[in-house]
């Protein structure tokens, strides 16, 4: 599919795994994106571009412009740290002590059995600051299940996306709150997402701070 692109669009990639694509590609996208999502809730890489194609341009901006009201935010953009394991020293996370945010977060993905290597690059948002923006939001999402003290099955990552949405007000992480439910198993789930998890997810999403702007590399100790 990205080769199929590349043959529709006359622009110079802005940064490296950049896929430049125009309006009518980036419609054709979010759409099938969104029906594969749909139908298969592990396809990662549908999802994440769906993340990318169904965001509009000035709420990315918008969470621009909260970075750079901020000196950390303006740190974060101008230094664009990344939180991988090339990046990261989990080692060293380990050796911390407990309640650390770092050796809390080292023990998670050890529970979880995932790594920070496990998000997708941004390949479709064609401003180059804007699409950073968005590879920082979601590699920072293991770090929203860990303060939400969420693991990594369907239930968990409904109420991140609840919580995500009231925060961050992506379509996406809104219309994984209006369809993921369809994929809970038991009523039990739902039932605990629409009385529960759910609605104490929005609150804490209201509440908090400004997410993008935490220099969270800073933070561990």
């Amino acid at each position: 599919m990205n080769s199929t692109l590349r043959c529709f669009t006359k622009r110079s990639p802005a940064y490296p795994g950049h896929y430049p694509i125009g309006k009518l590609e980036n419609l054709f996208l979010a759409a099938g994106s969104a029906v594969v999502s749909l139908v298969d809730v592990y396809r990662h890489d549908m999802l994440a571009t769906l993340t990318e194609t169904s965001t509009p341009t000035p709420l990315l901006q918008q969470m621009r412009g909260g970075m750079l009201a901020t000196d950390t935010g303006r740190r974060i953009l101008a230094e664009r740290p990344r939180i991988s394991t090339k990046s990261v020293d989990l080692n060293a996370l380990k050796g911390m002590s407990r309640g650390t945010l770092g050796k809390e977060y080292s023990l998670w993905l050890e529970r979880c059995g995932v790594t920070p290597d496990t998000r997708d690059p941004v390949h479709y948002i064609n401003d180059q600051e804007l699409a950073y923006i968005v590879q920082r939001y979601r590699e920072s999402h293991d770090l929203y299940h860990l303060l939400l003290g969420q693991r990594v099955d369907i239930l968990s990552e409904l109420i991140i996306k609840w919580f995500e949405f009231s925060h961050f007000y992506l379509p996406v992480a809104g219309l994984s709150s209006a369809f993921g439910p369809l994929r809970l198993r038991h009523g039990w789930q739902r039932q605990n997402l629409f009385t529960h998890s759910g609605p104490w997810a929005i609150r804490q999403g209201i509440r908090c701070g400004p997410l993008m702007g935490i220099y969270w590399e800073n933070e561990w100790e």
